[in-house]
């Protein structure tokens, strides 16, 4: 940030959109393929997921699972019932 003369702020909404633009690419990418098994294509994307919901809002999850404590009691404690 300090080579760039930005602020934080900036520097959050520049990866935040980056971050967006390579869903559009993955979902156009996981819609038009013909060739790659569905399977497949749908472990690359839920692993893409995951790994977007453990480092949302720059907060690591996966470390701090103190910040993943309350996902995993609701999903268990409080299911959705389809």
């Amino acid at each position: 940030m300090e080579q760039y003369d930005i602020s934080q702020e900036q520097a959050y909404e520049v990866i935040n959109k980056e971050i967006s633009n390579c869903w559009k690419d993955v979902n156009e990418a996981y819609l038009n393929s013909h060739d790659i098994p569905k399977h497949v294509l749908d472990s690359i994307v839920n692993l893409a997921r995951i790994s977007e919901f453990m480092y949302e809002n720059f907060e690591d999850k996966y470390t701090n699972n103190e910040l993943l404590k309350n996902y995993v009691a609701t999903l268990f404690l409080d299911p959705i019932v389809i």
